[in-house]
């Protein structure tokens, strides 16, 4: 290798660098991307994304460039988002997937949007990470700029606009449950840029989620940058006939036996709703003391439209919970006021430490005895470490109106006091001097070799949270 080569390798390794340290100072959302167990069951919504595909790989130049996909909550919204953006990967035309989720309304992720998907696009080309790197190295306020608009101009329009081609193919960017963002403040800035969508490049294309709610439907309804499609109207011998697989599948899994004439009518039942058909498997599942044609009965015997129907299998699976014991009632209300007020999901080793330091004697009792139970509702009932969250945002929203939740509504009551006076606590027995065990402190954290592993292993979550 002569001299010269050695150089220009040289050059190139240095320039990468750089590039990396640009594009690493930017203040990007984790875990926020796909979920390859969040995706459509194999054989289902086969109709919805086929369109979808064909909009992606439409290369007429006046296809709006964003596509609206909205329902009620509970018909597979984010299940289709996460198909598509598993097939744009498998394809190589997956430019980022950015799911939002609203028990992490405290890390602000809206701000986090576009700063997150510009490095995704740049790593899909080499010219593109170099333009957005310069940008980034040019002016060191767009690091952690709060400006959504500065920002969806700097890292996204600017920088494509600048690359002298087109990009081999589409590029899919997915939005998954904007809805889930925060308030409709939160939202505005996002909408605003989007709704006006006309400057991005033509082979550009962004699934967006969400729920019809009034600001999203008023800013993009009116868009002609924005291809608007309802779940809700959806045929409904489609749906019965996704919704019929999907409960075979379930139900065959948990080894139980139903005809299919039974699995017909549960299909029909749900009105279109996958997570009615999912809380509906799980109400079904074979255990110690339990009819499963009784439990057949039971959901059968409901009527109503599909928001009902999902309010009253919310109601009788707590019902089958709670088994009329006032003392249980007491402990899950507990215990959801807790979750459902903390500031940030905790898991529950965290939640039980915290839960210990509470004023009343009554409510000291690990959660795990109520929590254990939840697996319908709720992740992270199993592992102690896993954060608990909501399987579907509509459970909160249950149990936060009282109107559709009655027994089971969960009030602030003094939840606010309780968790601060726990805080205090946590913080009295955990703190101590020079918790990490740090050599000095005369040196900047950024200085500090290995300061995650080591507030990870001596700072436990609930003093984390607490402090």
């Amino acid at each position: 290798m002569g001299v010269q080569q050695v150089r220009e390798d040289l050059s190139v390794g240095i320039q990468q660098i750089q590039e990396d340290l640009s594009l690493d100072s930017l203040d990007c959302a984790g875990q926020v991307g796909l979920i390859k167990g969040k995706k459509c069951l194999d054989g289902t919504r086969t109709e919805i994304l086929n369109e979808i595909l064909d909009w992606i790989n439409n290369t007429d130049t006046a296809t709006p460039p964003i596509l609206w996909l909205h329902s009620q909550a509970g018909r597979g919204k984010s299940a289709i988002a996460h198909t598509i953006a598993l097939q744009a990967q498998s394809l190589g035309m997956l430019g980022s997937c950015f799911c939002f989720n609203r028990t992490r309304h405290h890390e602000g992720l809206h701000v986090k949007l576009f700063m997150t998907i510009a490095p995704h696009l740049a790593d899909r080309d080499l010219c593109l990470r170099q333009i957005l790197a310069e940008v980034i190295a040019n002016d060191y306020s767009l690091r952690d700029t709060a400006d959504i608009a500065e920002q969806w101009q700097k890292f996204i329009l600017e920088p494509l606009s600048q690359l002298e081609g087109p990009l081999s193919r589409n590029v899919v960017v997915v939005i998954d449950a904007l809805d889930e963002s925060g308030v409709e403040v939160t939202r505005r800035d996002i909408l605003n840029v989007l709704a006006h969508g006309a400057q991005l490049p033509s082979n550009i294309r962004i699934v967006l989620t969400s729920r019809p709610i009034m600001d999203i439907r008023q800013a993009l309804l009116v868009s002609r940058h924005v291809h608007a499609r309802s779940l809700d109207d959806i045929e409904a011998e489609s749906a019965t006939r996704d919704i019929t697989h999907y409960i075979s599948t379930t139900l065959k899994k948990l080894g139980a036996a139903f005809s299919d004439k039974d699995l017909e009518q549960l299909a029909v039942k749900s009105n279109g709703l996958f997570e009615w058909a999912r809380l509906a498997c799980d109400f079904l599942h074979p255990r110690i003391g339990v009819i499963a044609n009784e439990r057949f009965c039971k959901i059968m015997s409901h009527a109503g439209d599909g928001a009902k129907l999902l309010d009253r299998i919310y109601t009788m699976s707590l019902k089958d919970l709670v088994q009329g014991d006032p003392d249980v009632l007491e402990r899950f209300r507990s215990v959801m006021r807790q979750i459902l007020w903390s500031k940030e999901p905790l898991s529950i080793s965290a939640l039980d430490s915290m839960h210990c330091k509470f004023t009343w004697t009554k409510d000291h009792f690990p959660v795990g005895i109520i929590l254990g139970y939840m697996a319908s509702f709720l992740t992270g009932t199993i592992d102690p470490s896993t954060l608990v969250r909501p399987l579907h945002a509509s459970f909160y929203d249950f149990l936060l109106d009282k109107t559709r939740s009655g027994e089971f509504f969960i009030d602030e009551a003094d939840v606010h006091r309780e968790l601060a006076l726990a805080s205090l606590c946590v913080m009295q027995d955990g703190l101590r001097f020079n918790i990490c065990g740090l050599e000095t402190s005369y040196v900047r954290n950024s200085e500090v070799a290995d300061l995650a592993m080591k507030i990870e292993k001596n700072i436990p979550l609930h003093l984390l949270y607490s402090c």
